[in-house]
Parts: structure tokens; C-alpha cells; sequence
């Protein structure tokens, strides 16, 4: 602990250096926006729509104008440009993402679309590349086991909240579309509008390239709705539709002739209704629906000579219902969950079904916050009825303490669990994680944040290629999160986010690799409110990874966006956008299966009606 302290204060100690002259020149009113997080409401952390203030999770988000801003096409794009989050792949659009925070792999971050897990049940992967954008009001990322709440989450959960209706014209939306190199494009139209009781959101898009790398290339289509009608009373019924679907190149690697090609579909549909029962007491009831096919063929590149093909159905159905009781001291979540999941998978080299299996799963939860004052404590527990990886019980508590006017202080702690492959009988693993952490303007036009964390995971089976033989193994995690933000001085802004991850085998003290020891983010923000606004980004990741893999890290990946408003922001006024991805040209990846794009250009249009 007293490293990650150390490593702490260098980063602390410059950040605070450089935020003085800037105080003294920055307007008084742009700290306002500095503020703004503490006073919005997050439903992630907990599952209870309450202040940031109050939560006492380490939570970002990300909203919908930030990004429009950076030109995203899908929540890959918008996940890279969050502190303490890494990604494994940055290629062509659409292409697949696995998702690293403080530590922990895709496999232990729940990624979660309206309510609906957007994880498959063979391995818990999330296939983000397939969420588009600008469906995205926005992302809440809470940071560290989540399982109290959400179950099977013990990295974290990435929320995925969608627009809602506009309830101020019957009807509007937009257009936009980009091209690029490697025809390169991104197409797609929004409708929104209310009736009366009744609104609607509606959105479509397609986008593909012929592939920014040898052989990942890709198409890509999806589409969305959101129905929302106000009952009489204090009631209003919901639903949702997505669907999405794609022809992907996931890698090429020449050496050993051979190349992966998948075939990728999901939907999903939810229905809600929320009713309040009295001025205190409010019941939603959901339900939800959700499939995935996923078609792999593996093949020859030289010949295009198939060596072998298989495919994965999955069906997710469920119910749930959460009682809400709220006064002006205390915030409580009562819910009980249902799923039925099942799965299949062929095999073109076996010829018969290696796996056709069903299991229900239930979760009952709990969680509080109560305020005293100046602090706010949340206590949550939460029990999983998994029918294949056993029972599990997932506690948690937290408290924030408002020190001052301009510094918040936040503790939590909580167990949590992920489960293995669904084809896989074996138990889970799981997460104690601890967390302290503050958020503070007392330096004058400046945000920072930090926090330090400690996971302790254990039952995380490893193979013995000398025994042939699987082992448990526990591994220890520490490490460190600052981010600080600056406001608008001649119409531009600073951010920075840095985090640092000590992984450790307990048994042997040696520091397990693959898991990203440094990352390193920067921006450049610049709007003059009428005209033009640009982002400038750069990250470094260090993965610290095994020399087999054949990873490069060289330098920081900077990507630019810009924005022009040629006749300035007006209703209806239309947007031209232009990015250039990877200035530089740099190389940074994991694994030489999955290098990172090098540097290309595009640029677009949007129209809003």
C-alpha cells in the first residue's frame, strides 16, 4: 500500500502545481459545470436513482453530448476514452472489444443495455462493437464488484441507459452518415416525438468498411425503439426493441494461414411498468427477452480452404419486480429476478451437438441509503440462485461523507462473484474488493478525483501445461485511479486520467502479466459555443504483458474529432464532422492477433429535422 501511495502523490502533486496559474485565469462561472456530477442522479451503482453525491462507488458517466463530441459509432469507441477502463482492440468499427477495468478481463464486467445483460452465457463476453452510439443517452460505469445489485458482476457494470422520447414536438430527429478510408462508412436516421400520453423513439443505421486491417473487414446493421406511455395517475408502461446483426472479419494472422470470420445477431425487447402506490412507495415490473446467434468459420487465407464452423444459440427470458420507498432520508430497493437461459452449439468437425443446456437462475436483493447530515450510508446484500455454479451471497456497504462544500470522501467494500462458461461445471470466482476515494473543486476551476482500490480474488482456475492439470489460483490487485478536469479557459479545457494496477499471485508473490499495469489518459477539449468544438485525445496502455504474445506499446494513440457549425447552432442548423484516428500512426496492442488500426480519416454530416 505504501508503493501505490507513493505513486499517488507524483501523479497528485503535478496536477495540483499545474491547476494554480490556470485558477487565476479561468472566468468564475465555468466552475459550474465542475459541479454538475455531484448533483445528477445515477440508478447503476445501486439500482436506486440517487445523487452522485450519495453513492459511494467509483462511478462515471458519460453523456450524450460527450459522445457526439468524440464522433463515436459504438460504446467501443466511447468506453476507450474513460479513465481506468483498457480495451484489447481498437480496429475497424464494429469490430469486437474486450473490456479490462482495475484488473479484472471482459468476462467479470457486466454490461448491461435498458436492464437487459448484454453478456452471452458461453463466456460472459460482451459484444460492445455491436452497440451503437447514437442510441446512447448515456453510460454509467460503476467500477469494482457490483454483485450486491446486479449479480454476476465483479469487475463492474457498464450501463448502457437509451434515449428516451422527446416530450416537447410531436415529432423530430436526425440524419448523419460519414465515409472514410477502406470505404469506410456509418449510416443512420432518428425519429422522436410524443402524442398526447404517448412517446416514441425510433432509430436505424448501418455502417461496414472493407476492413482497416488484412482481412477485417465488416457490415453492419441495426435498429432500435423505445414506446413510453403515460398511464393516468402516477403510472407509465415502457417498452424496448434492438437488433443488430453483422458480417465481421474478427483477425488474420498470416503465419499461420489462418483467418476468423463471425457471423454476429442479437435482440432484445423489454417491457416495464412503473406505478406509484403512494406518495412514498413505487412497483415496476419487468420482463425481458433476449437472443444471440453467433456463426464462427475458420479457414485458410491463402486458398479460402474452410477448416471449420460451428454455431452458438443462446435464449435469455425473464421477469422481475423492484419495490421502491423513498423519504427525504431514505432511499430503499427491495427486487426479486427470474431468468430462464439456454444454449446450444454445433460443430462442423464433430457433426453432432456438443451442447444443448437449460438452467433458471433467481436473484433476491436489498439495497439502502440512508442520510445522516453531511454522510450517507449504503448498505446492500444481495442472493443468487445461479443453478450451475452453486449459491451466492454478494454483501456491501458504503459511506460518503460531504467534507466540505467543494470535497466529497467515499468508502466501499463489497464481495462479488462472476460465473464461468455456461459449458463449464466448475465453481466461481470471486471478489472482495475494498475502495476509498474523494472528489473535490477546493483548487479553484479544477476537478480531480481519485481513488484507491484493493481486489482480492480467489478461485480463478489456471492451467498446468507441465501436469496437465487445472489449478486455483488467488490473485491480489492494487492500485490507483486520479482523473482531474480543468474548466474553459479561451474556450478550451484540460482532462487527464491516470491508473496504476499491482497484480500479484498470493501464492507466489509473482506479478501476474496480461493485466495492465499503466494507462495513461489525456484530452484537449475546445467549443466556442457557436462555431466549433474539437476533442483531442491520447491514451497508453501498458499491459505488461508475457513475451509470447508480441505486444507493442509504443508511445500514446492520439485521435482528433472536430465539429463545424457553419451558419452556428441553430435549430436545425446542420454539423459537419471530421476525425482523424491515430494521428501518429502508432502501434499499441496486446497481442499481435489484434493489432490496432494505424492511422485513418473520416468525415460526415449530420441533420437535425
Amino acid at each position: 500500500m505504501k508503493t501505490i501511495l507513493r505513486h499517488s502523490l507524483k501523479i497528485l502533486l503535478p496536477l495540483w502545481l499545474f491547476a494554480a496559474p490556470l485558477a487565476a485565469a479561468a472566468e468564475p462561472d465555468d466552475s459550474i459545470g465542475l459541479l454538475d456530477a455531484w448533483q445528477g442522479e445515477t440508478v447503476s451503482a445501486s439500482r436506486l436513482p440517487k445523487p452522485v453525491s450519495h453513492t459511494a462507488e467509483n462511478v462515471t458517466v458519460v453523456t450524450a453530448a460527450e459522445i457526439q463530441a468524440m464522433n463515436a459509432h459504438t460504446l467501443v469507441d466511447i468506453l476507450a476514452s474513460v479513465p481506468g477502463m483498457q480495451l484489447e482492440s481498437l480496429r475497424t468499427l464494429g469490430s469486437a472489444a474486450y473490456l479490462h477495468m482495475q484488473g479484472s478481463s471482459f468476462n467479470h464486467i457486466l454490461v448491461m443495455v435498458d436492464g437487459v445483460p448484454f453478456n452471452n452465457l458461453g463466456d460472459n463476453f460482451s459484444d460492445i462493437g455491436l452497440i451503437p452510439a447514437r442510441i446512447i443517452e448515456r453510460v454509467e460505469i460503476v467500477k469494482g464488484a457490483a454483485s450486491s445489485s446486479w449479480g454476476q458482476a465483479l469487475g463492474g457494470v457498464i450501463n448502457v441507459i437509451t434515449k428516451a422520447p422527446d416530450r416537447e414536438r410531436r415529432i423530430g430527429g436526425n440524419l448523419s452518415s460519414s465515409v472514410g478510408e477502406r470505404r469506410t462508412s456509418d449510416s443512420g436516421a432518428e425519429l422522436s416525438g410524443s402524442i398526447e400520453r404517448f412517446g416514441y423513439y425510433l432509430s436505424g443505421g448501418y455502417s461496414g468498411s472493407k476492413g482497416l486491417l488484412a482481412n477485417n473487414h465488416g457490415d453492419y446493421s441495426n435498429a432500435y425503439a423505445k414506446l413510453v406511455y403515460d398511464l393516468p395517475g402516477k403510472g407509465q408502461l415502457s417498452g424496448t426493441f434492438g437488433y443488430s446483426q453483422g458480417n465481421r472479419g474478427d483477425f488474420a494472422f498470416a503465419p499461420l494461414d489462418l483467418k476468423e470470420e463471425t457471423y454476429p445477431r442479437q435482440l432484445f425487447s423489454t417491457l416495464t411498468l412503473k406505478t406509484g402506490i403512494t406518495d412514498q412507495l413505487e412497483l415496476e415490473l419487468n420482463g425481458r427477452h433476449a437472443t444471440r446467434e453467433n456463426s464462427i468459420d475458420v479457414g485458410l487465407i491463402s486458398t479460402y480452404l474452410p477448416l471449420q464452423s460451428y454455431n452458438i444459440d443462446e435464449t435469455v427470458s425473464g421477469v422481475g419486480a423492484k419495490l421502491l420507498w423513498r423519504t427525504s432520508r431514505n432511499l430503499l430497493a427491495v427486487g426479486i429476478e427470474y431468468d430462464h437461459v439456454w444454449m446450444r452449439s454445433t460443430d462442423s468437425v464433430v457433426h453432432v451437438d456438443t451442447l444443448n443446456r437449460k438452467t433458471d437462475r433467481w436473484g433476491f436483493y436489498l439495497n439502502d441509503t440512508l442520510t445522516v447530515g453531511n454522510f450517507s450510508f449504503s448498505p446492500g446484500v444481495r442472493l443468487d440462485l445461479t443453478g450451475t455454479s452453486g449459491d451466492q451471497f454478494s454483501p456491501s456497504f458504503g459511506i460518503t461523507w460531504q467534507l466540505t462544500d467543494t470535497t466529497l470522501l467515499r468508502a466501499y467494500t463489497a464481495r462479488g462473484y462472476s460465473l464461468p462458461a455456461f459449458v463449464l461445471d466448475r465453481t466461481s470466482e470471486k471478489v472482495w474488493t475494498s475502495q476509498v476515494g474523494f472528489e473535490s473543486t477546493t483548487i479553484p476551476y479544477l476537478w480531480l478525483k481519485g481513488t484507491l482500490f484493493r481486489n482480492d480474488t480467489w478461485d480463478i482456475v489456471s492451467y498446468d501445461s507441465f501436469s496437465n492439470s487445472f489449478n486455483h489460483e488467488r490473485h491480489l490487485k492494487q492500485g490507483f485511479e486520479v482523473e482531474a478536469k480543468t474548466v474553459a479557459l479561451f474556450n478550451t479545457s484540460l482532462s487527464a486520467g491516470y491508473d496504476y494496477i499491482d497484480a500479484r499471485n498470493t501464492s507466489t508473490h509473482q506479478i501476474v502479466q496480461d493485466i495492465p499495469r499503466h494507462t495513461l489518459l489525456l484530452g484537449v477539449q475546445y467549443d466556442d459555443r457557436q462555431y466549433l468544438k474539437g476533442v483531442l485525445n491520447g491514451r497508453h496502455i501498458w499491459w505488461n504483458a508475457a513475451d509470447y504474445h508480441n505486444g507493442s506499446y509504443q508511445g500514446l494513440i492520439w485521435d482528433l474529432h472536430l465539429t463545424a457549425t457553419p451558419f452556428g447552432r441553430k435549430q436545425h442548423a446542420p454539423e459537419l464532422f471530421f476525425s482523424i484516428r491515430n494521428i501518429f500512426n502508432g502501434s499499441q496492442y496486446l497481442d499481435e492477433f489484434f493489432k490496432n488500426a494505424g492511422r485513418w480519416v473520416e468525415g460526415g454530416m449530420r441533420i437535425s429535422f
